[in-house]
């Protein structure tokens, strides 16, 4: 079954009926304009910032993504499965390791573009490069598709002046940790996000369900060399991966079409920027 998210604590902002207007005139007029107006929760116009900090979370900070009241977040086991099928660290601990060299190298620049215009909140994860002369550009061939919209882009709203919810959006955030390479496009079905953003900077948590046979297809297939890894080739290596990534065990979430994904979550710090 599809995984809900409803935002009714963010609407519930919004249903308030507003006081109705009086003219105050002497005339056969009621007074009722008909007119009703929404005070927005925040007075953020837009803003665009530089990430900092990306954290893959420990199983169990996140979201509950199935209803149940527990935290949904299987990634950390994953990517200990992952560990034993490639040469590199493919652990929690090493990818967020590489993750904050990345960053502060600046091999991963990871871009935040958002605006709020009529009580919609429009939040996208860029992906960029910084010239020899620090000066930052947008990759829009690896961040935006054919229609020039970004990859990653959530929809959501202001629940007071700071406090952010987005979601549920299907995103595919492009990420990459070497210079002039192809960006890994993660897939990400029914993403949301909690945190908060002001001009002087955005963070907060990310969670969502990866289709696992997006992951095989995008992460995993490209990740294991041609030659395959120990004794097995690539190819019975990407089957036993599979099988362990496609277990109810694992593969914790089920969405709409009946496939398995893999719930996962990861915390995030940004920075003013201008590119």
């Amino acid at each position: 079954m599809r995984p809900l998210f409803p935002l009714l604590s963010a609407l519930a902002l919004f249903a308030c009926s507003p006081d109705i207007k009086e003219t105050g005139e002497p005339s056969g007029d009621t007074g009722d304009t008909g007119e009703t107006s929404q005070e927005p929760p925040s007075d953020y116009l837009a803003g665009s910032y530089r990430v900092t900090s990306m954290v893959i979370l420990p199983d169990d900070e996140g979201f509950d993504l199935d209803g149940d009241g527990e935290v949904n977040n299987k990634l950390p086991g994953v990517l200990s499965l992952l560990d034993l099928a490639v040469e590199e660290d493919m652990s929690r601990e090493g990818l967020n390791n590489q993750i904050a060299s990345a960053i502060f190298e600046g091999d991963l620049v990871q871009l935040i573009d958002a605006s709020y215009v009529e009580l919609e909140l429009t939040y996208d994860l860029l992906l960029g490069d910084e010239d020899e002369q620090g000066v930052l550009h947008l990759d829009e061939e690896q961040s935006l598709d054919d229609s020039g919209t970004p990859h990653s882009r959530y929809q959501g709203v202001f629940l007071d002046q700071e406090s952010i919810s987005l979601g549920p959006d299907d995103v595919q955030i492009p990420v990459t940790f070497y210079p002039d390479e192809p960006a890994i496009m993660i897939p990400v079905a029914d993403s949301i996000a909690e945190g908060s953003l002001a001009d002087t900077g955005t963070s907060g948590m990310f969670g969502g369900a990866i289709p696992v046979d997006q992951l095989m297809d995008q992460v995993v297939e490209p990740l294991i060399p041609e030659e395959g890894y120990g004794d097995q080739t690539k190819e019975e290596l990407l089957e036993s991966v599979e099988q362990l990534l496609s277990s109810d065990s694992v593969a914790d979430i089920e969405l709409a079409d009946g496939s398995r994904a893999i719930s996962a979550a990861l915390s995030f710090e940004s920075e003013p920027a201008v590119w």
